[in-house]
């Protein structure tokens, strides 16, 4: 129907080989618009003086910022909640402190509480030459003092910590002065020299385009450890808002080359994630050129051909495809030997959301559905006769449905289905195996919840099932305890009576009344039924422990039993009792581990839950001889009197 001869994807694994970015990252193996620009919002104004080098920045675990300020020689404290700038203990060297450092530079945190801060004066003179490059010969001269307090702990004068070098390479990269690490690249911050502009600039980690978040003349930077980013400048401490998403960001990929037999490639198919939303649009720009110039640069609208511009476009001309449409034909031509397709995807924002790209194909229709025609039908038609463009309107007309039969395989599979309101397949999904539905989970929870629910299905009603049942829809795991697997009956020969069996408690039932029967002398029951007398307490009886640190999940735990288990068995669930481990002793529980040992004169006193040291004797019912070694004190504390008391001799 579709008359696809032939197609290729472009991402291979989430790497978009050969692609070019600008404004654009990859999301896992998605493309979406990249951070476009933040706000500073103001957190403490104070004169800093960063005197042509970096300001040392650090947030401690409170949240206080400390920064150097090397032009007054000493080093601020900005506390985390009222903003209150102060100075560290003594390092001020207005307070004429032997000990202040004369120009703090930079700052380090070393753990343990201790901050290292390091002066660009130095013993035999500056630490920075004229051109404000760090002079070789010359040591640093710091002070190692305590992070909360700046009380002195140690000289140091070692060389600096080394950076780390991805966020020297960024900071290089762009002529910045200071940079910190975040989850998706590197903040860096500077001056005029800085470029794409003085302020906060982010280098993405994926080799992308840089782009200036936040403009500003700023020297110093730092992140907490819930990833809030604060910056330092003259004019004082700054908290970095939240970066907004681009308006416009572009990819040039290249298609992957033709197999053998195919021209060259003449239908383009983005595939989106998920509908794009609202204020977000997608546009798709083709074109044909030479491989050999390499990847070229992003379409310029004003020297590109419009999408209604005549056909076919020049080779090496981009050509505009519709607003939001994802399936394009190539409309350039004719293609020569060594030409390959370039694709640009354009994503457009309004600073809220982004447009999310799955992936891209390419595909060889060629005279579309005349290829499926016998050559008596078609002749000469080139897909631009009647016939052509009558089986085109058709062909188009039924897209849609093609489209949905081709996706078929991946909606009836749970780890690909669409799981969107407006396309809810995985809840379809879910409908036809009896799946519980998990509302409350995140996708891939929902989807193996799918996947495992026909396997889950036959372990239903078994004690193994219920605690899958509970863990998968409150994410707690409990013990299912069966009593009649750990009752026993009591044989002639056999066991120990009163210690491993308990008496039988009869079926307190109807009496049975005939020509022969007393009345409560029998108990009788049919013969299918015998074992009932000996496990009717025990039987179609189960207890879910909880562990006493969820006890607040028992109701939902509860609900959850009271579905699974099976319509003739009797569930209880209660909160495991801490210390105690059910089990046997005598009848039911064994208490976990022996009490501690306990030596005369030392607390707790006898009686309590201790016991006496030595191996134990005899068991209960048989002879008893207990034989220890217990120093008893004697008056005024000297020495040791042997005592001998019922069998028990003391030392």
């Amino acid at each position: 129907m579709s008359g696809v001869r032939d197609y290729r994807w472009v991402n291979a694994l989430g790497r978009w080989p050969g692609a070019r970015f600008a404004g654009v990252r990859t999301d896992g193996e998605r493309l979406t618009l990249a951070p476009g620009a933040a706000s500073l919002e103001p957190v403490a104004v104070v004169d800093l003086d960063p005197a042509g080098g970096p300001l040392g920045t650090v947030v401690l675990a409170d949240g206080t910022v400390l920064v150097t300020d090397p032009g007054h020689g000493r080093v601020l404290r900005v506390d985390g909640c009222d903003h209150t700038v102060c100075v560290l203990g003594c390092l001020d060297v207005a307070t004429g402190d032997p000990a202040a450092l004369r120009e703090p530079r930079a700052l380090w945190l070393l753990g343990g509480g201790r901050l290292l801060v390091l002066d660009d004066a130095t013993q035999g003179g500056d630490l920075r030459a004229p051109d404000g490059s760090r002079r070789a010969e010359c040591r640093a001269v710091g002070m190692v003092v305590r992070a909360d307090t700046g009380e002195y702990l140690a000289p140091w004068s070692d060389p600096p910590p080394a950076e780390d070098p991805a966020l020297r390479a960024a900071r290089e990269r762009v002529g910045g002065l200071a940079a910190v690490g975040v989850a998706d690249g590197v903040l860096v911050v500077g001056g005029a020299r800085q470029v794409p502009g003085a302020g906060v600039v982010f280098v993405p980690g994926d080799g992308g385009d840089v782009v200036l978040l936040a403009a500003g003349d700023l020297a110093g930077i730092a992140v907490d450890r819930c990833g809030r980013v604060f910056v330092a400048g003259p004019g004082g401490i700054a908290r970095l808002g939240p970066r907004r998403i681009g308006a416009r960001g572009v990819a040039v990929v290249p298609a992957p080359r033709e197999p053998v037999g195919v021209e060259h490639w003449d239908r383009v198919r983005v595939v989106l994630a998920e509908p794009a939303p609202a204020g977000t649009h997608v546009r798709v720009w083709t074109m044909l050129a030479a491989d050999a110039a390499g990847t070229p640069d992003p379409p310029d609208p004003t020297h590109a051909d419009a999408e209604d511009a005549p056909v076919p476009t020049a080779r090496g001309r981009w050509r505009a495809g519709p607003l939001d449409g994802v399936d394009v034909r190539v409309l350039a031509g004719p293609a020569h030997p060594g030409d390959r397709l370039w694709i640009t995807i354009e994503l457009l924002g309004d600073g809220r959301g982004t447009p999310r790209v799955d992936d891209i194909r390419v595909e060889r229709l060629g005279r579309g559905l005349l290829d499926a025609l016998p050559a008596a039908y078609t002749g000469d038609d080139d897909g631009s006769g009647t016939l052509g463009r009558l089986l085109g309107l058709f062909g188009s007309a039924h897209a849609a449905s093609v489209r949905d039969l081709d996706d078929l395989p991946a909606s009836l599979d749970p780890g690909s289905a669409p799981d969107r309101p407006d396309d809810p397949w995985l809840d379809r999904l879910a409908g036809w195996v009896d799946a519980v539905p998990l509302t409350a989970a995140d996708e891939a929870a929902r989807r193996a919840n799918v996947a495992g629910a026909y396997a889950a299905h036959g372990r239903r009603g078994t004690p193994a099932g219920l605690i899958e049942a509970v863990e998968r829809e409150t994410g707690v795991v409990v013990r299912v305890v069966e009593p009649l697997l750990s009752a026993q009956v009591w044989r002639l020969g056999t066991g120990g009576l009163g210690r491993d069996t308990g008496t039988r408690i009869a079926d307190p039932g109807p009496p049975a009344l005939d020509s022969t029967a007393v009345l409560d002398g029998a108990d009788l029951v049919p013969a299918h039924d015998r074992g009932l007398p000996l496990y009717a307490a025990y039987a179609h009886r189960v207890c879910v422990h909880v562990p006493p640190e969820r006890a607040d999940a028992l109701p939902e735990i509860a609900r959850v039993v009271e579905r699974e288990r099976p319509a003739h068995v009797f569930a209880q669930v209660r909160p495991a009792r801490p210390g105690v481990i059910p089990g046997q002793i005598g009848i039911d529980t064994f208490v976990a581990g022996p009490p501690p040992e306990w030596t005369a004169g030392a607390a707790p006193g006898p009686g309590a839950d201790v016991r006496l040291p030595g191996s134990p004797a005899a068991h209960v019912g048989g002879p008893v001889e207990a034989r220890l070694d217990t120093t008893l004190p004697t008056p005024g504390g000297r020495g040791a009197t042997p005592v001998r008391q019922q069998g028990v001799e003391h030392t």
